[in-house]
């Protein structure tokens, strides 16, 4: 599923809440409020919601979308998912876990059906769906592939695998990478969206 048919589903979604909302919101208002300005405070109840959650979620898509360009890491949303690996490596998965990759800087992959992985200094050891071990030189795009796990461990400093599955691999590196980023974009979006609310108060009843 592309990331534009995903987005367009959230807004769609963020539309059935806001109008939820807003209709609880209208009628609260018509009882509560004087007659003086109820109209417009009627009015600013009605779209309070929308100017609210799409503030939110926009200024959200935005500030998420400049972190994940800039640290390398996918905006958490649509049909791929990636992290960086050494040297302009990346470690991608397309719709499902069983897609995982390995690929290089210029996109071509290395290796396929990643199921277990670890990244050690510049190699990169693991496993395939097919029970197949490989080791991946980052620095010099070289793949080598074993038929048993103590083979491939023959090639590890320190003589012991420490393979994790391929998508808890994806969520703790990921994690890593993004830190406290989305909380700070969250607070914010939410700032700015009480703030785009207030706005249309002073405009709507001041």
């Amino acid at each position: 599923m592309g990331i534009g048919f995903v987005i367009l589903i959230h807004l769609f979604v963020i539309a059935i809440l806001s109008s939820i909302f807003a209709v609880v919101s209208c009628t609260f208002t018509y009882f509560i409020s004087k007659k003086e300005n109820r109209r417009r405070k009627i009015l600013l109840a009605l779209i309070a919601p929308f100017v609210a959650f799409y503030t939110f979620y926009i200024v959200g898509i935005i500030g998420l979308s400049i972190v994940s360009n800039n640290k390398k890491v996918d905006i958490g949303i649509g049909d791929a998912w990636y992290i960086p690996l050494k040297n302009d490596h990346q470690l991608l998965f397309i719709d499902l876990p069983e897609q995982a990759s390995i690929n290089n800087g210029n996109g071509l992959t290395l290796v396929s059906q990643v199921a277990e992985i670890e990244e050690f200094g510049s190699q990169v050891f693991g496993k395939t769906f097919d029970s197949e071990f490989f080791l991946v030189d980052l620095k010099t795009n070289d793949v080598k592939t074993f038929h048993t796990e103590k083979q491939l461990s023959a090639l590890h400093v320190n003589k012991k695998l420490n393979l994790v599955d391929a998508t808890e691999f994806y969520s703790e590196r990921k994690d890593d990478i993004m830190g406290y980023w989305p909380l700070l974009i969250m607070f914010l979006s939410l700032i700015i969206s009480v703030g785009a609310v207030y706005i249309w108060k002073l405009i709507l009843i001041s």
